[in-house]
């Protein structure tokens, strides 16, 4: 069990349904828009976002809680993370370079699936799977 500490009892580990996801930002335009990650575990899981490479004009953006619009260049070897269903944020649109990230879920011990979910996780790969995705 991969196990870190949480902010409320119990531990977090990968979550069993949720695949590791490399995202690779390297075509003009590549970037997201403006959402919250869906929740699909009660209690919510903890998404980590780690960058492996940028020498990007990328930028994760996110809204304070006075809807202030924050904005970070993430450097290799750092990393972001978020509850689901939490802030909003977003990644500005590639103009030149390239970036690398790796995005995992994680869950505390015990957490459930939710039924309206199982397919939303599936289609990200299912059990165990590794997904690679160039944006």
């Amino acid at each position: 069990m991969i196990a870190l500490h949480g902010d409320e009892d119990g531990h977090l580990m990968l979550a069993p349904d949720v695949p590791n996801e490399m995202r690779i930002y390297e075509k003009n335009g590549a970037g997201m828009e403006w959402h919250s990650d869906d929740i699909l575990y009660d209690p919510p899981q903890v998404e980590v976002v780690l960058t492996l490479e940028n020498n990007s004009d990328c930028c994760t953006m996110w809204k304070a809680a006075n809807q202030s619009i924050q904005s970070v260049q993430t450097t290799p070897n750092s990393g972001l993370v978020l509850k689901s269903g939490g802030v909003e944020h977003k990644v500005s649109p590639l103009r030149s370079g390239r970036r690398v990230i790796l995005k995992l879920a994680f869950v505390r011990e015990g957490a459930v699936l939710l039924d309206d979910m199982i397919g939303h996780a599936s289609h990200h790969g299912g059990k165990g799977k590794k997904k690679k995705l160039k944006i």
